[in-house]
C-alpha cells in the first residue's frame, strides 16, 4: 500500500499538511460522506474513497433496513429471550436449522421492508444504494493492490455523487443517515492485506472450482468494509463469480434479490461470513444460522475472521482464522520496520548512532499497538519516541488532525503513514492535577467543536444516553423492553445532550496522562473518540467523569474520599474555566455510565463497580437534598435532638439497579431528621468502606458497620469491636467455584452464589450451616448474600459503643428503623422502633409497623417522630431541584414504595419524560 505521510503543523518535505479548519465529526452523515468521497476521488486516493463509500453503504443500508427502529429492537429482544440464539452459545448447535429462522416478527419486518422498498420513494434509494455498493466492491481492488484509482471508476463515483445531489428524495431519505466508524480499521489494526491472507487460507482449506458462485456476507458495521475487500481478494485469486452483501444479525441476506439467491443456491454456491475479531462469536453464529435458514447447507457456510486469541467455537460451521501473530500490523511494527520508519520520518534520525526499539504492547483487546523507541544521537541526549497504530486512511489521520488543533496539550506528532504514527514520548514523573485535566477538556471542547450532537441518531448503536437508559431497565421489571425506551431513554437523552458538542476524548483516566516540569500532556487523545470500545457522546461531562472514575495516586488512595475530592475538583475547575454548569443529575449519570463502560486504568471488579455506582448516586442525592444544611452536630444540644439509627438495606436504600441507592423519600426523611436537630447514624451489615462513603456524602457523625463488628468515626482509624475477622470464612468459601466473597467486608464475611447469567443469591441453608459450623460463626441470611458474623457481634452493641465514642454514653436512641432479624435488639431498645411494611416477621414483632415498604415506610415513620411529613415545613423543606435533577429523581423514586406505589411513580416519570420538563446540555453559570 502506498504510504501517504502526514505531518503536524510544520510538514516535512514531501508531506501533506494537516488542515486546521476544524475536525470532521466521526459520525458523518451520508450527505457529508458524499462530499468527502468526491474530494478523495479528485485527490486520486482509492483508500479514502473506499472508506467513505463503504461508510455510506453501511449508513444507507441500515436506514433502509430499519435496523434500529423500535420494532426491530423489540424483535431482537424477543428473539434473544426465546429464540435459538439466545445468549452466546456455550455449545453451538450440531444440527443447523434447515427451514426459515424461528423469528416470525423479524421475518415479518423483513417482508414489510421489502414491500416498502418497492414504493417509488424508497425504490430510488434502494437502487442508488445498490449502485454505490457495486462501486465500493470495485474500489476494493485498487485498495488491495495499492494501485491508482482507475479513471472509469473515478467517473462512476462522481456520477453517483451527482445523482445524490440532484435527487431531493435521496437527500431526504438517506442524507441524514449516520455512519458508525468501523472497528476493523479504527481500533483493531486490521489491514487489507489481512483479507488477502484470509482468502488464501480459505482456498487452501477448501479448494473450489473457479466458476463456483461465492457469496461474501459482511456483518455490519465492519463487514461493510471487510466484505468488499475479501470479495476482491477472492476475485484476484481466480474466483470468477463472487457476490458481496452485508447484513445485521437476524436479517435476511440479499433482501429483494430472491431470484439471485435462488440461482446461487441452485448452483451449489458457498457463503463466506466475515466480521471483526470476535469475543463470543455470537453474531457470526447467528448470521451463519440465518444463511442455513435461507437454504445454504451447513457445509457451504464458512466464517473467515482475524482473531486475537483462540478462534471462536461455532459448532458445525467451518472457521478460517488469522491469528494475531500473522496480522499485517505485526510485520509493520516489527523492530526492523519500526527502525526504518523512524529513520525516514524524524529529521536527523538517519544519522543517529543507535535506535533502541522496545517491545510492542497493547493495553487490551482491540486497543492500538504502541512501540517505544529511543534514539541515541552521537552528540546529544537520548530522544524518546513512540510508534503507535492509529487506523487507516482518514480514520487514522484524525490523530494528527486533533494533535494539530491541540498544540501543547498532546505529544507532538512527527509523522503519520500507513496507519502508523511517530510521536514524541514524555516519560511520566507526576500525576495530572485536576486543574490541568479540566483545562485540557475545556480546550478540547473549543478546538474540536462540531455542529450538532448526533448521538441521538445512534439508536441501538451504543451511545452514552442509551447505555444510561439501560442502567435503569431493572426498575421496570418485565415491562422494561417497552417502558425503558418510553420513560428512561428520554431522560437519559436529555441529561447527556451537549449544549456545545465536540469530539470527546473518551479515555481520560489517570493512566492516560504524562508530564514533567509542571506540564502535562494527554496520551491516546484520538484513540477513544468513538472507537468500538467507547460510547458515542459529545458531552464534556463524559470526559470529566472519566477523570473522576480513576483519580491519580497523588490525590491519595482510590478510596471514596480521594475519588470524591478529585472528581469535585475536576468538575469545579471545568465550571470556572468555561462558565458552563454541570448539573448534578448530568454529572451523576455520566459517572454511572463511566463505572459500567468506561476505560479505566484497570478493570473494576463487581464490588468496586457497585461501590463506585453507589457513591455517584449518594453524592447526587446529597447535593440535591443536603447541601444547604449545616454540618451535623456532635453534642447533645438542640430542642428535641436525639440519636436516630437507620438500617441501610431495605430502609434507607434498595438495590434493584444492581447497586444500593436511596430515593427522594429516603433523602427527604434523612434531611428532615438532620434539619430538626436529630443525629442520624447508620447501623448496617454493609462493609466499613461503604459506611464511610455514606457518612462522608450525608454528613453523618459516624456509623456502625458489619453488624457492629467495627465502628467508623470520621477522621479516626476504624475501631473494631471483635478480635476476629472473616478470613476463615473467606478461605473456606474461596475454595468453592460458584461462591463469591465480598472483598470490602473485613471483620465479617459476605458470601454470594453466582449463577449462570450473572445472577447472585444467598447460600442455601445446608451450605451456609456447614460453613458456619466449620468456622464458629453466626449466619445472617439475605436475598443476594449470606453473612457470617463472629460471636458476640450485634448492631445494638455497636451503637452503644459508637455513642460512647461520640461522647454520649448511656444515651438511648429516640428512633430506630430496620427491617430484618439482625435489627430486633436495636428496635426494642430505641424509644420508637419502626419497620417498613415489607420487614421480616421477627422485626415486625418488636416494632411499630408502617403502612408502606422501603423508603416510603421510612418517611412515614419519620413523620410520626416529627409530627409532619418530611419536607412539610419551612425548616426541612429542601431547595427546589433543577429540571434535570427532578427527572433523574423521578427514575430513582420508582422502587421506593414497592409495587403498590409503582403506578403513581410511573405516571410522574412519564410527565418528566415528556421532554419539556427536562433541559438538555449545560447552561452558563452565574
Amino acid at each position: 500500500m502506498t504510504a501517504r505521510p502526514i505531518s503536524p503543523a510544520r510538514p516535512a518535505p514531501g508531506a501533506v499538511a494537516v488542515p486546521l479548519a476544524g475536525p470532521a465529526d466521526p459520525h458523518a452523515t451520508v450527505a457529508e460522506l458524499a462530499r468527502q468521497l468526491a474530494g478523495a476521488a479528485r485527490a486520486g486516493d482509492p483508500l479514502d474513497a473506499f472508506l467513505y463509500a463503504a461508510g455510506m453503504v453501511q449508513a444507507a443500508e441500515d436506514r433502509l433496513a430499519g435496523t434500529w427502529t423500535a420494532p426491530r429492537r423489540l424483535a431482537r429482544h424477543l428473539r434473544d429471550r426465546t429464540g435459538p440464539s439466545a445468549g452466546p452459545p456455550a455449545e453451538p448447535p450440531t444440527d443447523p436449522p434447515t427451514g426459515p429462522p424461528a423469528d416470525p416478527l423479524g421475518s415479518a419486518l423483513d417482508r414489510a421492508a421489502r414491500l416498502a422498498a418497492r414504493t417509488p420513494v424508497l425504490d430510488k434509494a434502494v437502487r442508488w444504494t445498490r449502485d454505490l455498493a457495486d462501486v465500493t466492491d470495485e474500489l476494493a481492488a485498487p485498495v488491495l493492490d495499492s494501485a491508482p484509482l482507475p479513471s472509469a471508476l473515478y467517473r462512476r463515483l462522481f456520477r453517483l455523487v451527482e445523482r445524490f445531489d440532484a435527487a431531493p428524495v435521496l437527500r431526504r431519505t438517506l442524507g441524514s443517515a449516520v455512519r458508525r466508524p468501523p472497528s476493523c480499521f479504527c481500533s483493531f489494526d486490521q489491514y487489507p492485506a489481512d483479507l488477502a491472507e484470509l482468502a488464501r487460507r480459505f482456498d487452501a482449506a477448501r479448494p473450489l472450482p473457479a466458476g463456483l458462485p461465492l457469496l461474501v456476507v459482511g456483518v455490519r458495521t465492519s463487514g461493510s468494509y471487510l466484505g468488499p475487500l475479501l470479495a476482491a481478494a477472492l476475485r484476484r485469486a481466480g474466483h470468477r463469480a463472487v457476490t458481496g452483501c452485508t447484513v445485521r444479525p437476524g436479517q435476511a441476506v440479499l433482501p429483494g434479490r430472491e431470484r439471485e439467491l435462488a440461482r446461487l443456491l441452485a448452483a451449489g454456491g458457498q457463503a463466506l461470513v466475515v466480521d471483526d475479531p470476535p469475543v463470543t462469536g455470537r453474531s457470526l453464529a447467528e448470521v451463519a444460522a440465518g444463511l442455513c435458514g435461507q437454504g445454504f447447507p451447513v457445509d457451504a457456510v464458512s466464517v473467515l475472521v482475524a482473531v486475537e486469541r483462540e478462534p471462536p467455537s461455532l459448532g458445525p460451521y467451518r472457521v478460517v482464522a488469522l491469528a494475531r501473530p500473522d496480522w499485517e500490523v505485526d510485520r509493520l511494527t516489527s523492530p526492523d520496520a519500526v527502525r526504518a520508519l523512524v529513520r525516514r520520518a524524524v529529521p536527523g534520525a538517519a544519522d543517529w548512532a543507535r535506535l533502541e526499539v522496545g517491545p510492542a504492547g497493547s493495553p487490551g483487546r482491540g486497543l492500538h499497538r504502541a512501540v517505544p523507541v529511543t534514539g541515541h544521537p552521537a552528540d546529544g541526549p537520548p530522544v524518546p519516541l513512540r510508534v503507535e497504530t492509529v487506523g487507516l486512511g482518514h480514520l487514522g489521520r484524525r490523530a494528527a488532525e486533533y494533535a494539530a488543533l491541540l498544540p501543547g496539550l498532546v505529544p507532538e506528532v512527527r509523522w503519520l503513514e500507513n496507519g502508523l504514527m511517530v510521536r514524541q514520548d514524555i516519560p511520566a514523573v507526576a500525576p495530572v492535577r485536576a486543574l490541568d485535566a479540566a483545562r485540557y477538556v475545556a480546550a478540547r471542547q473549543r478546538a474540536l467543536a462540531v455542529g450538532a450532537d448526533r448521538s441521538v441518531r445512534l439508536v441501538g448503536r451504543g451511545p452514552v444516553w442509551e447505555e444510561a437508559g439501560r442502567l435503569f431497565a431493572p426498575l421496570f421489571g418485565r415491562g422494561a423492553v417497552v417502558l425503558r425506551p418510553l420513560l428512561a431513554d428520554p431522560v437519559a437523552r436529555a441529561l447527556t445532550r451537549a449544549a456545545r458538542p465536540y469530539v470527546v476524548d473518551g479515555r481520560t483516566g489517570a493512566d492516560r496522562w504524562t508530564g514533567r516540569d509542571g506540564r502535562w500532556v494527554k496520551t491516546d487523545w484520538a484513540e477513544g473518540a468513538f472507537s468500538h470500545l467507547d460510547l458515542a457522546g459529545y458531552d464534556p461531562a463524559w470526559d470529566l467523569a472519566g477523570l473522576a472514575l480513576s483519580p491519580p495516586h497523588h490525590a491519595g488512595t482510590t478510596d471514596g474520599d480521594a475519588g470524591a475530592r478529585y472528581g469535585a475538583e475536576v468538575r469545579s475547575a471545568y465550571e470556572r474555566l468555561t462558565g458552563e454548569r454541570i448539573d448534578p443529575a448530568r454529572w451523576c449519570l455520566a459517572r454511572l455510565v463511566q463505572v459500567q463502560h468506561g476505560v479505566s486504568a484497570r478493570p473494576l471488579g463487581r464490588a468496586e463497580r457497585r461501590r463506585a455506582s453507589a457513591r455517584a448516586v449518594q453524592e447526587f442525592l446529597a447535593e440535591v437534598y443536603l447541601r444547604d444544611l449545616p454540618a451535623a452536630p456532635t453534642g447533645a444540644d438542640g430542642p428535641g435532638a436525639g440519636w436516630c439509627v437507620l438500617d441501610l438495606d431495605g430502609v434507607l436504600e434498595t438495590d434493584p439497579l444492581g447497586f444500593p441507592a436511596s430515593s427522594p423519600l429516603g433523602m427527604l426523611a434523612l434531611r428532615a431528621l438532620r434539619a430538626h436537630g436529630f443525629r442520624p447514624l447508620p447501623a448496617t451489615g454493609r462493609s466499613l468502606p461503604e459506611v464511610q462513603d455514606r457518612c462522608r456524602a450525608y454528613g453523618l457523625a459516624g456509623g456502625v458497620a458489619e453488624y457492629g463488628a467495627v465502628l467508623h468515626l470520621p477522621g479516626r482509624p476504624p475501631l473494631p469491636l471483635t478480635d476476629r475477622d472473616g478470613s476463615e470464612v473467606r478461605s473456606v468459601a474461596g475454595g468453592l467455584d460458584d461462591l463469591v466473597v465480598d472483598p470490602l467486608a473485613r471483620w465479617t464475611a459476605r458470601v454470594s452464589r453466582r449463577h449462570p447469567g450473572g445472577r447472585y443469591t444467598g447460600l442455601d441453608r445446608r451450605t451456609a450451616d456447614r460453613i458456619a459450623a466449620a468456622t464458629g460463626t453466626r449466619v445472617v441470611r439475605g436475598e443476594q448474600q449470606t453473612d457470617f458474623l463472629p460471636p458476640g457481634v450485634g448492631k445494638a452493641a455497636g451503637v452503644r459503643a459508637l455513642l460512647a465514642e461520640l461522647g454520649d454514653p448511656g444515651a438511648v436512641p429516640v428512633f430506630a428503623a430496620g427491617d430484618g432479624p439482625a435489627d430486633r435488639e436495636l428496635l426494642r431498645w430505641a424509644r420508637l422502633g419502626t419497620v417498613p411494611a415489607h420487614a421480616a416477621p421477627e422485626a415486625k414483632a418488636v416494632a411499630r409497623v408502617g403502612g408502606s415498604p422501603y423508603q416510603a415506610g421510612l418517611a412515614e415513620a419519620v413523620a410520626v417522630l416529627l409530627g409532619h411529613r418530611p419536607g412539610g415545613c419551612a425548616r426541612c423543606r429542601p431547595p427546589r431541584p433543577s429540571a434535570q435533577s427532578r427527572a433523574l429523581l423521578a427514575l430513582l423514586a420508582l422502587p421506593e414504595a414497592g409495587m403498590p406505589g409503582l403506578p403513581a411513580r410511573l405516571l410522574r416519570l412519564a410527565c418528566r419524560s415528556g421532554g419539556s420538563a427536562v433541559g438538555g446540555g449545560g447552561r452558563r453559570a452565574g
